[in-house]
């Protein structure tokens, strides 16, 4: 077994093509959630040529995780992320490459791959998180540091601080390897 990558967000493009398939991943620093609406949102923006929330700057060089999380109100006006599973990484097939782009992600996490992304070019990887382990996401997250668009619920922007996330498996990496497609 190879042994895990611990990266602290936010990181290199010469650490993101260090990066092969199979390899094991946990990352720590800022992350932001995005889903169908949010990808859709952030490249209507970019056409558009509206600026985007300055809380998308702090993502150079770090991640997006394909993620609606179910989220608890505190007391204290403090949101608690409950659960946050990935979901199907397809959904943005059309978006990502002008997200990563644009927003300088290196990492794109979620579940079942995705198609048409030029991985090699961005630079970006793809990390596989287990589905069905959702539950287990709150105990990675330190704080909600800030949400944008939070009428959309689950599909907001979430930026979360987060601890030593993972395991995470490098399924597709930036010389053309690609789990998805053994």
């Amino acid at each position: 077994m190879k042994n895990p990558k611990y990266i602290k967000l936010p990181t290199s493009e010469e650490q993101i093509r260090e990066l092969k398939i199979g390899d094991i991943v946990y990352l720590s620093g800022l992350i932001c959630t995005g889903r169908d609406q949010v990808h859709k949102k952030i490249v209507n923006l970019i056409e558009t040529k509206q600026l985007l929330p300055d809380n998308f700057k702090k993502l150079r060089g770090s991640a997006i995780y394909h993620m609606g999380p179910i989220v608890k109100k505190q007391h204290d006006g403090t949101n608690l992320i409950i659960s946050g599973g990935p979901t199907t990484s397809a959904r943005m097939n059309m978006y990502q490459n002008q997200v990563c782009k644009n927003l300088g992600i290196f990492f794109v996490i979620g579940k079942g791959g995705m198609e048409g992304i030029d991985w090699k070019k961005l630079p970006a990887v793809y990390l596989q998180f287990p589905g069905g382990a959702g539950a287990i996401v709150s105990k990675f997250i330190k704080e909600v540091a800030s949400v944008e668009w939070e009428k959309l619920g689950p599909e907001a922007a979430w930026f979360l601080e987060i601890e030593d996330f993972g395991p995470l498996v490098v399924a597709i990496d930036t010389h053309s390897g690609n789990l998805f497609l053994r």
